[in-house]
């Protein structure tokens, strides 16, 4: 879809608001997919919920930056019918938010003069039957500062509010529930932010009569832009956050230490870092401290930065205005300064392309892993490159003993055959045609260390839906050791 000087409410793809359970959901976000004339398959969450509601943002392509257009007070909305394409959801992969059936709905949404509507999926996986299900819907307005602000309108911004409930409501029962709300006039030349917020209540009747009270209260919402006729945002010099001079409290002695190790990286021998706090996690245990430029992880065992995000200092951008290739040299060159023997070691390119983040931003994307008899060691470099000036906006490393390596004694092609027949045996297919495969071999820290043939297998099904996922295989036994289904 194209940009308008008219109104655009960026709309996400179809989002899972919680009712009653929130959990925090600390990963990337999922790979989004379009698809126009076909159903879409929807992934299940990656938490246990009880009373969940599915709405339309934040899953799905086709509800991706859809636009409405606004002019001399009417509004639009554009391509309407890939917005409301079914969307199916199924249990695939264990999900356990729905009862083991396909369920299918279509968003519905539609604008009705300074209206918008659209229509929510409900389920009730409480294990008992509910009365009552109270809850409220906001309406929340605020100006957008810049092209990339995607930030959340505030609970002070509130203009509008309405209360509602729902009942009856069966246990293992899934509903469809619509959402109405009014869309903000935007003044000349100004986009707005309009958020839809549903507020479950903390406290629902049960049908027994019971009352379930809530720990917590969560909430869902949808977010839309609201752009006047020839608006136009520049994007403004970004203002650094102003750092503390002091380290957090408690500071460990070590800082000291680290800090000069952070000012070396930067070679820049007056920046001033600040300790923040510890991470640990499945590749290490790091020291976290701040600059102007943005955060950096000094690994705890090494005591060299692993991992530099200069958030801070470097803009997103849109613009393209280096090519691929001399980012490409950018990087490298950075790889050679910041990573120990980049240049004698064998590393070997991974990736490289430009991602485009829509309003955050475009980048150039680049990963090396250095590889022993063909099978990647574990370590490895990824470096960001912003495309129009080319600076770097971060960096990512691994840099461990690696285990003794053998070439493996199981071939690709024999690993692939492997794959492919535990693949085929899951899903009960009965032939392997329109299946693609790649493999390859790297040690898995979380196997204990093994050299592992990592196949990688995706087939495309009728209707839109597809199948595939990581097959891992041992390189020296044939054993199928794991398998990660995609989703």
């Amino acid at each position: 879809m194209t940009n308008s000087k008219n109104l655009m409410i960026t709309v996400g793809a179809v989002m899972l608001l919680v009712i009653v359970v929130l959990y925090a959901i600390m990963s990337f976000s999922p790979h989004l997919q379009k698809s126009k004339g076909y159903d879409i398959i929807a992934p299940c969450p990656e938490k246990m919920l009880d009373l969940t509601v599915w709405r339309c943002q934040g899953y799905f392509d086709q509800l991706n930056n859809p636009m409405i257009f606004y002019k001399d007070g009417q509004w639009s909305l554009e391509d309407a019918e890939t917005i409301n394409t079914p969307i199916r959801f199924t249990d695939a992969n264990e999900c356990r938010n729905i009862s083991p059936r396909e369920v299918e709905y279509t968003p519905d949404v539609i604008i009705d003069g300074q209206n918008i509507s659209f229509d929510v999926l409900v389920s009730n996986l409480m294990s008992k039957d509910l009365a009552e299900v109270p809850y409220t819907v906001e309406t929340r307005i605020e100006t957008k500062t810049s092209s990339w602000d995607g930030s959340y309108p505030q609970p002070e911004s509130i203009v509008a509010e309405e209360k509602r409930v729902l009942y009856n409501f069966s246990n293992g029962e899934i509903r469809e529930v619509r959402v109405h709300a009014r869309l903000a006039v935007p003044l000349e030349n100004r986009t707005l932010k309009e958020l839809v917020v549903i507020i479950p209540s903390t406290e629902v009747k049960a049908a027994d009569g019971s009352t379930v009270f809530q720990e917590t209260r969560s909430e869902g919402d949808l977010m839309v832009f609201i752009q006047s006729p020839d608006a136009i945002i520049q994007d403004p010099t970004p203002i650094r956050t102003q750092r503390p001079l002091t380290d957090v409290p408690g500071a460990p002695a070590w800082v000291e230490s680290d800090r000069l190790t952070v000012q070396a990286f930067l070679e820049n021998p007056d920046a001033i870092v600040v300790y923040a706090r510890n991470e640990s996690g499945p590749v290490g245990d790091y020291h976290i401290y701040r600059t102007d430029d943005g955060e950096f992880y000094v690994n705890d065992q090494s005591g060299r930065v692993e991992r530099a995000g200069f958030y801070e200092s470097v803009q997103p951008t849109k613009k393209i205005v280096i090519s691929q290739d001399l980012a490409e040299s950018i990087a490298r060159s950075y790889a050679v300064e910041k990573y120990s023997e980049f240049s004698t070691r064998n590393m070997q390119m991974m990736e490289s392309k430009l991602l485009d983040h829509g309003d955050m931003g475009k980048e150039y994307s680049f990963t090396w892993h250095e590889q022993v008899f063909g099978v990647s060691t574990g370590n490895y470099v990824h470096i960001s490159i912003e495309p129009e000036k080319g600076e770097v906006l971060a960096y990512l490393s691994r840099d461990r003993a690696a285990p003794a390596i053998q070439a493996p004694k199981i071939t690709k092609e024999q690993a692939i055959d492997k794959a492919e027949k535990y693949f085929m045996d899951i899903y009960s297919f009965s032939t392997s045609e329109g299946l693609e495969t790649s493999a390859t071999s790297a040690v898995v820290p979380f196997l204990q260390n093994r050299v592992v043939w990592i196949v990688e297998l995706h087939i495309d099904l009728p209707r839109g839906d597809h199948r595939g996922g990581q097959v891992y295989v041992d390189a020296e036994t044939g054993d199928v050791l794991n398998f990660n289904p995609c989703q």
